[in-house]
Formats: structure tokens, C-alpha cells, sequence
């Protein structure tokens, strides 16, 4: 069994901690001149815009596991056995195709999953860019996974969970992502009456 593997866009961690280094140089700053009114007022706006970068630039990913993918969005979090994908595109979005055990079909475009970058090198004639290869895409792992387990459980109906029923497409609030926001935004409200 391998062990998860998670993909997202490379930059954006590195936007996350550079805005949470600003933040940390403004809370810093207020600190140490004593300034306590200021980081009183402004402290929870600056770990709400902290906590926001977090969630929209670092959090969202796909977690590739051995028999099912986590598309972990923004707000919410999928989870598609790969028995109930019907096709993975990868280009400049990654698309899942997905059937659910009633047939209903539904489409998943990952918020911030690693797409198909575009080399910066002239193709010669044009002045152009050539697309990097298929098997060199940053979320190739998914579509090879998903090919593994086709390949070795085929005519699989459908993988089953602990219960014995068959398991299928399911989508989850994240309850803690949500409880932290309302908790900021609230305490940034307090400040600012």
C-alpha cells in the first residue's frame, strides 16, 4: 500500500508563509514599540487575512491515495474511490469524471490542483511554447493510480467500506475550517465596535 500523496499548486505555500512573515513582522513591530491599543485593534484582522491565505492558497489539494482521491477544496472535501471515476483529464485543469451508484454523473474541477505548466522554450518556428508531455504534469500520480487500480480490479463493482455497503462519491463540510472563520470574523467585529 503506498502512502498519500498530496498535490497542489507549488505557489502557493510559498505566498501563504510570505503573507504570514508580513503579518508576523506587523504583529512584531506593534510589540515591541509597546504599541498594545494597536495589536488589540488589529492582531485578530491579521490572523483572519493569515488564517484566509491558509485556506485559500495552502489548504485546497488532491489527496492521491492507493483507492481513492480527496479533493480537498476550500470549504468542503470530496472523496471519490477511484471505482466511481469514470475519467481524469489532466491539462490546465484537472477534471474527475465521476458516477455515483445511482448513475447520477458529476464533474470535479479541483480548486487549486496543480495543472499543466507551459515550458518557456521556443519551438523554433513560431517563437511559441511547447506544452509539456502528459507523464511530466504535476498530477500525473493521480491518472497512474487510478490506471494501477483499473488494471488490477477490473469489473470491480465497487470498493466496500466498513459497514459491507458499497461505497460511493461523498462530500463533507469542514466544520473546522468553518468554526475557526466565524470565530475570527467575530472576534475582528468585537475589535472594530
Amino acid at each position: 500500500m503506498s502512502a498519500p500523496i498530496i498535490l497542489r499548486q507549488r505557489s502557493g505555500p510559498i505566498i501563504t508563509v510570505i503573507v504570514w512573515a508580513f503579518l508576523a513582522f506587523l504583529l512584531g513591530d506593534a510589540l515591541l514599540r509597546g504599541a498594545w491599543d494597536t495589536v488589540g485593534r488589529f492582531g485578530p484582522g491579521l490572523v483572519l487575512i493569515g488564517w484566509l491565505a491558509f485556506i485559500v492558497l495552502w489548504r485546497p489539494a488532491l489527496v492521491v491515495g492507493t483507492d481513492e482521491v480527496e479533493v480537498r477544496e476550500i470549504l468542503r472535501t470530496t472523496t471519490v474511490p477511484f471505482t466511481r471515476i469514470r475519467d481524469i483529464r489532466l491539462g490546465s485543469v484537472v477534471t474527475i469524471e465521476t458516477a455515483s451508484a445511482e448513475g447520477v454523473e458529476r464533474t470535479i474541477r479541483p480548486w487549486n490542483a496543480p495543472g499543466m505548466p507551459r515550458r518557456k522554450i521556443d519551438s523554433g518556428l513560431t517563437g511559441g511554447t511547447r506544452p509539456e508531455s502528459l507523464d511530466n504534469h504535476p498530477a500525473f500520480e493521480l491518472l497512474r493510480r487510478w490506471e494501477h487500480a483499473q488494471a488490477h480490479a477490473p469489473g470491480t463493482a465497487a470498493r466496500r467500506g466498513p459497514s459491507g455497503v458499497a461505497e460511493d462519491v461523498s462530500t463533507r463540510w469542514s466544520r473546522g475550517v468553518i468554526g475557526v472563520t466565524l470565530v475570527l470574523v467575530l472576534l475582528v467585529a468585537v475589535g472594530l465596535i
